[in-house]
């Protein structure tokens, strides 16, 4: 019995994996070009991604249930996404329902469990003009040639950071 469900992928404007849960409720894992989160002089510029990870599909229960296989079919999403290692995510928790934070603190949780010595992940916040906290993370694989130039920009982009993982 596989440890995560099937998923598939689609490259159209961006590219999309699905899956669909035991429960009935289908994901959607997309990247999404963003080379102009950095300067374009940068030689990493267009391997910049932001990654939205959302329910598409619901089942007839409205709460999404605790399911195990859910964190680790994303962590095979995003392997299978850095099989080019010189890739780099950009992920921005959602504000519009207050939960970006419980949702950083997920993430961050299924990061540490799932990273293996392979990937860092940089967090950073930006505080806007209306005191909403915006929570942003990059991950990037060790192995990636820009490594300390990508952070170095990141931490630019942000105004600093709070947290090297």
């Amino acid at each position: 019995m596989s440890q995560y469900y099937a998923f598939y992928s689609e490259t159209v404007e961006y590219t999309y994996y699905f899956f669909k849960t035991s429960n009935g409720f289908i994901y959607e894992v997309s990247f999404r070009p963003t080379p102009y989160l950095f300067e374009t002089s940068y030689p990493f510029a267009e391997n910049v991604f932001e990654s939205v990870i959302k329910v598409i599909e619901k089942s007839s229960k409205t709460l999404v249930p605790f399911d195990k296989k859910v964190k680790r079919t994303i962590a095979e999403i995003f392997y299978h996404f850095f099989s080019d290692k010189q890739r780099i995510i950009v992920y921005i928790c959602d504000t519009a329902d207050t939960r970006h934070r419980a949702r950083a603190r997920k993430f961050g949780a299924w990061f540490e469990e799932f990273k293996h010595g392979q990937f860092v992940k940089v967090d950073a916040t930006i505080d806007d003009y209306s005191d909403i906290v915006y929570l942003n993370s990059l991950i990037l694989h060790t192995d990636n040639l820009h490594f300390v130039e990508i952070i170095d920009a990141f931490r630019k982009v942000t105004g600093g950071y709070s947290e090297d993982k």
